[in-house]
């Protein structure tokens, strides 16, 4: 069966093809604490971030907190989750602790946090790639089967606990049998380590993301890497984007 990005309008490698219509259709399957319908939710609220003349207010703002007003949404999803979505969309450079916390305070389980963060970053990353390449956009909602969801475990995981920064994750030496591997690699586990408090959800992101750049960034050359253009490249296209979007890991 086609898939969204089997269409694209330019050559995309055979691993990256796949990871991107693996991303895309996985948003609407059941997930470690949300089904496929809130998931689809959370993917049509990030898209519709980008037209929140409210986000547009607070990202001219000094700071976000000075603005008064509300979300413009779609109105499928709970306020706390609106924010969380919007906010890590539209400013994720002033993303704060202040701002974590809120979620909690406004009723949010911290692993639904942690689940809604990852399918609005999936989201952008999808829909910027595609503008990227010229395909129409945005692309349709993935098919959701219409048939009963099933329901996600929701299970909390004991081996998390709070920190490096503000969100519970598992430390490498926490690491059970069912995810140490995903520590294979000993480099970048604090950016690797941010979301995995929801294992399942940490997978699917990474699926995506090391496609997208590389699986082991401690290599100086693409030795046995199919990229069209070289490591230096990457990296200064990273260090352009990261920049622009007030990414200060």
């Amino acid at each position: 069966m086609a898939q969204a990005f089997d269409a694209a309008p330019v050559f995309i490698r055979a691993d990256l093809r796949a990871a991107l219509n693996r991303a895309h259709e996985h948003q609407s399957e059941t997930g470690d604490w949300l089904d496929g319908l809130q998931r689809l939710a959370v993917m049509a609220e990030a898209r519709h971030a980008w037209n929140c003349e409210f986000c547009q207010a607070c990202k001219d703002a000094l700071s976000p907190y000075t603005v008064s007003g509300a979300h413009d949404h779609l109105g499928a999803l709970p306020a706390s989750w609106v924010d969380v979505i919007h906010r890590v969309v539209t400013d994720p450079g002033r993303l704060s602790a202040r701002w974590y916390a809120q979620a909690k305070t406004d009723g949010m389980v911290e692993d639904e946090i942690i689940e809604v963060i990852s399918i609005a970053v999936q989201a952008v990353v999808v829909d910027c790639f595609t503008a990227g390449i010229g395909m129409e956009t945005p692309l349709p909602l993935p098919a959701n089967s219409g048939q009963p969801q099933k329901q996600p475990l929701r299970q909390h995981r004991t081996d998390a606990k709070t920190g490096p920064g503000w969100a519970a994750t598992i430390a490498p030496e926490d690491a059970g049998d069912d995810f140490i591997d995903f520590y294979d690699n000993e480099s970048h586990f604090y950016i690797r380590r941010s979301l995995t408090l929801v294992p399942g959800e940490t997978r699917r992101l990474w699926d995506l993301l090391n496609n997208l750049y590389m699986e082991d960034p401690r290599l100086y050359e693409l030795e046995g890497m199919v990229r069209h253009i070289s490591r230096a490249q990457m990296e200064f296209l990273a260090a352009r984007a990261s920049a622009l979007l007030g990414c200060y890991y």
